[in-house]
């Protein structure tokens, strides 16, 4: 069991202890739950009136957060301390290198670990420090970097490509066919995807989300971006550095994404778009036109994110508002026959 103390906690997290900074603690736990053993954490408002009832023994707050008497260490950011300390009591442990007996291995995995039933292609890659589980699928002529993670049933298919550190959650496919058709009157005539599917450095991709490869050149998932559960990336977009791509996103087919660029739950981008550094796409939200740098829009399609919420908030009176304006038409035309 890992022991720590509040000082040493306070020490690796840049914090300041207010209170008993010699206070063993064991684990790390919420609110809720926490008890006189347990440090837990304050970062959002929401749960303030919790933090007056925890039976934590220390607590992760901001500059300004009322301590309520107990032991408190005082963070610039309490929940990227917070990610800190789960490292230091749940610390990562990777597996030792080597190849299982069930594993095919027709490429090169030196240094790597490659559990039963993983695959890799003849002339594919493997960097040293990387982990493939069981039914990982690396396809012939791919590359994956060092320190990567490949977990059950993902799939880097043939030709494409990981950078270093990057996590490929259950389920997820990198490379699959781009959706290219050609529509006739004897069906929809198929268009080879000739290119690849290009992740770059320190990018993870959630469980069961797609980056499809490109009909010519690449389709690019850029550094350090964080694509969540169930997010779709269509033939020959690009996802910028440090995107963010909450569950249920979709981009569509030649897209760029620049810089920063956040698309929340379910937001989706059409086809053959600019979308400018650090742009805000609303929750549902349909993005169907170029988005300058900054921009926050929401809504179908998306509109200015303030503009939206006026938008949204009238909503409910429009029955009303109808019935006002038959009124009046009614009223005007009466005029127009009095006179």
């Amino acid at each position: 069991m890992i022991r720590r103390t509040v000082g040493e906690i306070a020490a690796s997290v840049g914090g300041t202890v207010e209170g008993d900074d010699a206070r063993v603690i064991l684990a790390v736990r919420g609110l809720e739950d926490a008890g006189p053993d347990d440090v837990s954490f304050l970062a959002n408002r929401r749960y303030a009136r919790k933090m007056a009832v925890t039976a934590a023994g220390c607590v992760l707050v901001g500059e300004r957060d009322k301590a309520h008497g107990r032991t408190v260490i005082r963070c610039p950011d309490p929940y990227l301390a917070f990610a800190q300390v789960l490292r230091l009591f749940v610390p990562a442990v990777r597996p030792a290198a080597g190849v299982h007996p069930m594993a095919v291995v027709e490429g090169t995995a030196t240094g790597a670990t490659v559990m039963a039933f993983a695959y890799v292609g003849p002339g594919a890659t493997v960097g040293e420090g990387s982990v493939l589980y069981p039914g990982a699928y690396v396809g012939a002529g791919a590359r994956v970097g060092r320190d990567c993670t490949l977990m059950a049933g993902s799939v880097v298919a043939d030709g494409c490509v990981l950078g270093d550190r990057v996590w490929l959650n259950p389920g997820v496919v990198v490379g699959g066919e781009g959706f290219g058709f050609v529509s006739t009157a004897q069906g929809h005539i198929k268009i080879p995807q000739t290119g690849r599917a290009v992740i770059g450095d320190d990018v993870e991709i959630g469980a069961n989300s797609c980056v499809d490869r490109a009909a010519m050149g690449d389709t690019e998932v850029q550094r350090g971006a964080k694509l969540d559960n169930l997010v779709q990336i269509g033939h020959g977009a690009t996802v910028g550095p440090d995107n963010l791509l909450v569950s249920y996103a979709g981009v569509a087919g030649s897209t760029r994404l620049g810089r920063g660029v956040v698309l929340a739950a379910r937001a989706g981008v059409l086809g053959h778009l600019e979308v400018g550094d650090g742009v805000v796409l609303g929750a549902d939200a349909l993005l169907t036109e170029d988005a300058a740098p900054g921009e926050r829009r929401s809504g179908v399609p998306a509109i200015d994110h303030r503009r939206w919420l006026r938008v949204a908030a009238s909503l409910p009176e429009l029955p009303e508002l109808l019935a006002t304006v038959r009124r009046l038409e009614a009223e005007v035309a009466r005029l127009k026959e009095s006179l």
